[in-house]
């Protein structure tokens, strides 16, 4: 009974992080859009100190908006902060309720780095507060947002290097996202809501608008709006054991970024300046290209020698796979087989063949978090038995 409630409680936290984030890098993308889209007024304009304006069509009507600074608290205004407060609390809800109560199956990796849970989750915690202090006390020494994105490409390659070598590589890649997300959560939370609090204290107080706030509330958007993409690929990247799994992940991931980053750069460009950066695409097709090619790129298996026995096949099956996948789990996390994925007798095994020799000899990403230990010469031995009951 436990078990269902806690699954329920995953769900609804899952679905309502999902909701939050789409609501989210939605409205980033559509106000980093329109902040760049706008031109100089021509004609008549409604509002006072004008910035710029934009005409759209959507739905099946015409709009009309004004960018400008008030002299006065509008009647009403509608802000945007929760979505983002709802991510970020939602998401360390996930990361604590999956990584950390889950630790020993989902974080931690003994094939990887044989550390403790308390170990592990303390690294976890304090590698994503690091983060942020980082990130915080770079935009306040440094100026140049260029710089600042430089020096925090560094900082994310460094990080995905170090959390391969400690976590199992989902969590590794999960964590690099969790970084940034929290770096982009907190920004809202610390540093635009505060300054867009102090501009409409000004202009209930009837003083005129200091715009350094703006400025850098406007500053810290911009940061999260070129973090969205290489945060939403990592928060999805449990499904990709063949990058998160690789001796290279770290690379792998890096490039992703990469080129997630590229491509919103292409796009503000394209926005503001309305042109194209040819050379931009070619850095987007370069680094997923790349990222494409070290997939390919693995370390050569353990030589099997002569055939192997059912006997000994299914010896590894029962002690590597059948704790979680068997009509009745012993392991703690599972009451019931993961996906219905049963591997109890030898036809069970076959008749899942391909899905067996992918997810254990290819991406590697069975047994999870390698919570059996299973080590890679049982692997290259039930490929062996597996291809060999082919033939």
């Amino acid at each position: 009974m436990m078990a269902v409630f806690q699954d329920w409680i995953a769900i609804l936290l899952r679905w309502l992080h999902l909701m939050a984030g789409i609501a989210w890098v939605g409205t980033s993308f559509y106000f980093n859009w329109f902040d760049l889209s706008v031109r100089p007024p021509k004609g008549k304009v409604l509002k006072e100190n004008i910035r710029g304006t934009l005409d759209e069509i959507h739905g099946g009507s015409f709009y009309y908006h004004e960018q400008y600074w008030p002299n006065a608290h509008p009647e009403r205004l509608l802000v945007h902060a929760w979505p983002a407060k709802t991510t970020l609390v939602t998401g360390a809800l996930l990361l604590a309720g999956i990584y950390w109560y889950g630790a020993r199956t989902y974080l931690i990796d003994p094939s990887v780095a044989d550390i403790g849970p308390t170990a592990a989750i303390g690294i976890s915690i304090a590698s994503i507060l690091a983060c942020w202090f980082f990130y915080n006390e770079l935009c306040f020494f440094i100026e140049n947002n260029r710089v600042v994105m430089a020096v925090m490409a560094v900082f994310v390659a460094v990080a995905a290097y170090g959390y391969q070598h400690v976590f199992s590589g989902r969590a590794a890649y999960i964590h690099v996202g969790a970084m940034l997300g929290t770096c982009m959560g907190l920004n809202v939370w610390t540093s635009i809501v505060p300054h867009h609090i102090a501009m409409r204290k000004q202009l209930n107080a009837g003083e005129k608008l200091d715009l350094r706030h703006g400025e850098e509330a406007k500053r810290r958007s911009q940061h999260n709006n070129y973090f969205t993409l290489p945060v939403t690929f990592a928060m999805i990247s449990n499904h990709f054991a063949l990058a998160y799994n690789h001796h290279r992940a770290w690379l792998i991931l890096w490039l992703l970024m990469a080129g997630g980053v590229s491509i919103r750069h292409y796009l503000n460009i394209s926005f503001k300046y309305d042109r194209k950066e040819r050379s931009l695409l070619v850095a987007v097709a370069a680094v997923f290209g790349g990222a494409m090619g070290l997939s390919f790129l693995r370390p050569a298996p353990p030589v099997v020698v002569g055939p192997v026995d059912t006997a000994t096949a299914m010896a590894i099956v029962q002690k590597r796979c059948v704790p979680c996948h068997s009509q009745k789990p012993t392991h703690p996390t599972f009451v019931a087989p993961p996906s219905g994925f049963m591997l109890d007798t030898p036809e069970q095994v076959l008749a899942k063949a391909e899905k067996v020799v992918q997810r254990t000899s290819v991406t590697r990403d069975m047994p999870l978090g390698n919570v059996t230990a299973m080590t890679d010469e049982e692997r290259a031995q039930l490929k062996v038995w597996i291809e060999g009951q082919g033939k």
